[in-house]
């Protein structure tokens, strides 16, 4: 396969210069197009392609543009990532407004390098330019451009969602490209909920998810049935999502939502204030009273949400995804056995199930199949299918509670799983579909009645409870492979 050059188009990086076959696999393509400027032979296209490394400094990422001349060897890679034009999200105008927002502080702080080093120069290989901060709603109609927000604080996002489209009144749609992780999305979902007016779905934000969290459940389970041409190999998460910013589809996003006993309030860390050498350990920080949060992963109580609230330290984060290795093996030596009432229903309230025990490791209900890219579960959940799922199981050790989780990394078989205790009991990991979940705490001591919902802390009061219930309606549209929606 015959090709002239390989340009690095990233900020910092230089030039190479390589064979397609040497410097472009298969994988690492987002899309392939014909050449903006530079030349004007009709026979000649661009291949975009991204490489991600881990050095001494963290990951490191690289964008590069390998000129090639369309010749028939080509035609595959055309068939799989030819792009002839911008679909139509990606152009902004009188009535579409294309965001990017970086947020700065999710997973271990990269997206502000991906943005500067990837993303805005893909985009500029497109004529796409950023806008200032201070750009009115005339200069956000203009073709070729978009608002640039970058997060200053945890409520950025969720501010920016609530102001989306005030100005509009639902005259303009919105594409809001959001570098995070999970956090992000549920932020939008939670500032941009409720839709009062019957016909907004029409003009819901399409959000497009460059996954660049700590765990990215939502991506990975978006994309978990993605498919790329025979042969060739999976691509990196990051890669998928640039090929599904450039050749997706949108789709309405199911989601939940968890109501709270009076008395709840979401507890959050911050770390100490600067320049203080009073302490050195982490301050705790208490938001007002919360009564309902909307979510689209996981609502939990157990072990879940004591691994994600304990992890959540400013010293904690610093280690990514190691952080929650380091926090369960603390966790697993107490084994806590979580008092609590834990009870199914439907929306009507029929059909109402108590499970039969009061004392449980593990209650986590989920929208989605993973939580992380090889963490399965709940492994008969689909993509975008809306519907509730309650994985759980009583009060173990820490090796049996280590064991099921390892059978999650085995693609969900943690749900098959049963076992016989010493006093010869069967047991097993509880596995049901319910379109409503209450959980009552019965705990004494504050440390035990965390539940979490996609991330967000919420302490009950003692005999409170939380209540998870599927939405009817849809707030967010979302970006997805065009192979998941068909």
């Amino acid at each position: 396969m015959p090709a002239d050059s390989s340009e690095d188009i990233s900020a910092d990086t230089a030039p190479a210069v390589g064979s397609i076959q040497g410097s472009v696999k298969p994988e690492d393509i987002i899309f392939i197009s014909k050449p903006s400027q530079g030349t004007n032979k009709s026979d000649t296209l661009d291949i975009l392609s991204l490489t991600e490394e881990t050095g001494e400094q963290g990951p490191a990422f690289k964008l590069s543009r390998t000129p090639v001349t369309n010749v028939p060897q080509l035609q595959p890679l055309l068939d799989e990532f030819l792009i002839e034009d911008l679909p139509q999200y990606l152009k902004s105008g009188p009535s579409r407004h294309i965001h990017v927002v970086v947020s700065t502080g999710s997973g271990t702080g990269l997206s502000l390098k991906f943005y500067n080093s990837i993303l805005q120069p893909l985009l500029e290989s497109w004529d796409i330019r950023p806008l200032g901060p201070t750009a009115d709603l005339a200069e956000r109609s203009k073709p070729n451009t978009y608002n640039l927000v970058i997060t200053q604080d945890a409520d950025s996002v969720r501010n920016f969602a609530r102001n989306l489209g005030q100005a509009t009144q639902n005259t303009v749609q919105h594409t809001v490209v959001l570098l995070s992780g999970d956090g992000g999305v549920i932020e939008m979902l939670n500032g941009k909920a409720p839709v009062e007016k019957s016909d907004a779905e029409a003009h819901l934000p399409l959000v497009a998810v460059l996954p660049l969290g700590t765990g990215n459940a939502l991506f990975y389970s978006l994309h978990k049935t993605a498919k790329t041409a025979a042969g060739y190999p999976e691509p990196s998460g990051l890669v998928q999502s640039l090929r599904t910013l450039f050749k997706g589809r949108a789709a309405s996003l199911p989601s939940f939502k968890a109501e709270f006993s009076p008395g709840s309030r979401i507890i959050s860390y911050t770390s100490p204030d600067e320049g203080d050498s009073s302490s050195t350990a982490e301050a705790e920080s208490h938001a007002d009273a919360v009564s309902h949060l909307y979510g689209a992963i996981v609502a939990s109580y157990g072990f879940h949400s004591q691994l994600v609230w304990e992890s959540d330290t400013p010293e904690y984060r610093k280690h990514g995804a190691k952080r929650f290795g380091m926090v369960a093996q603390e966790l697993l030596k107490e084994s806590h056995a979580y008092n609590a009432i834990v009870e199914l229903a439907r929306k009507d309230g029929s059909h109402r199930q108590k499970l039969d025990r009061d004392r449980h490791a593990y209650i986590l209900t989920t929208m989605v199949s993973n939580l992380e890219k090889t963490f399965t579960i709940s492994p008969s959940s689909k993509p975008l299918d809306g519907k509730l799922r309650l994985v759980h199981f009583g009060a173990v050790s820490g090796e049996k509670t280590m064991e099921i989780m390892m059978q999650a990394y085995g693609g969900g078989k943690h749900v098959d799983m049963k076992w016989t205790t010493e006093d010869g009991a069967v047991e097993k990991v509880g596995y049901d579909e319910a379109e409503v979940v209450r959980i009552t705490t019965l705990e004494e001591d504050a440390r035990w009645r965390k539940v979490c919902i996609d991330g967000t802390i919420v302490e009950l009061p003692q005999g409170g409870s939380m209540s998870v219930k599927t939405e009817d309606k849809h707030y967010l549209q979302v970006l997805v492979d065009k192979s998941v929606v068909g």
